[in-house]
């Protein structure tokens, strides 16, 4: 259904070049383990393996070519969704894969509802080719979207996280941030983990 939603619509415009404060992505030169992730200071991307094992899967054309399929330690993750907001983002490395190019792919939510299965959520996509330096982004609403699955059973839940998969739908190519390249994105599959932060709880998520 929403796929047909995609194809009516056409390449929507931006509807404005801020970024949401939760899911802003900031653009970091490099980002390896252990270092601070484009989610926020103190996030770790660490082997998808949390729960059922992660996966990522993608089709890239245009400044990045690359055919994703990764799965558990192929793939570093991290994600994590704000109970008040329901701002949510999900962050993939293919670092451990050794794929053509090394990327990290942030997947940025809008009103996510906790152990909700949810359709045509508002993302915010963001692409970083490592090797290269460049970014790509949406930087707000209006061109991409998000089939959202969530559940709160087995391990995962137990460690205080729950898994998430989905699909994302963009309509039209992501723009070069500061440059004029695109990349378009297809078959964009996912499955990670979001740690649900309840933000007036932690001082370090007021500063974000």
């Amino acid at each position: 259904m929403f796929r047909q939603l995609i194809s009516l619509i056409g390449i929507v415009a931006v509807s404005g070049l801020a970024a949401w404060p939760f899911v802003q992505s900031v653009p970091y030169p490099t980002i390896k383990r252990n270092e601070p992730t484009p989610l926020t200071t103190g996030d770790e991307l660490k082997p998808c393996t949390v729960g059922e094992p992660g996966r990522l899967l993608a089709s890239l054309y245009g400044s990045v070519k690359q055919e994703l399929e990764l799965r558990g330690n192929e793939l570093l993750c991290a994600g994590k969704l704000n109970r008040l907001s329901g701002d949510s983002r999900l962050a993939f490395s293919t670092e451990p894969a050794g794929v053509t190019a090394n990327l990290v792919i942030v997947i940025g939510l809008e009103s996510v509802v906790e152990n909700t299965n949810q359709e045509g959520l508002p993302t915010n996509l963001t692409i970083l080719d490592q090797d290269n330096g460049l970014f790509f982004g949406t930087q707000g609403n209006g061109r991409c979207w998000t089939d959202l699955n969530q559940t709160s059973a087995g391990e995962a839940s137990q460690s205080g996280q729950i898994s998430a998969n989905g699909e994302v739908y963009c309509a039209g190519a992501i723009p070069q941030i500061q440059g004029p390249g695109s990349v378009t994105v297809s078959n964009l599959k996912f499955a990670g983990h979001l740690v649900v932060i309840t933000p007036e709880l932690i001082p370090e998520a007021n500063q974000q």
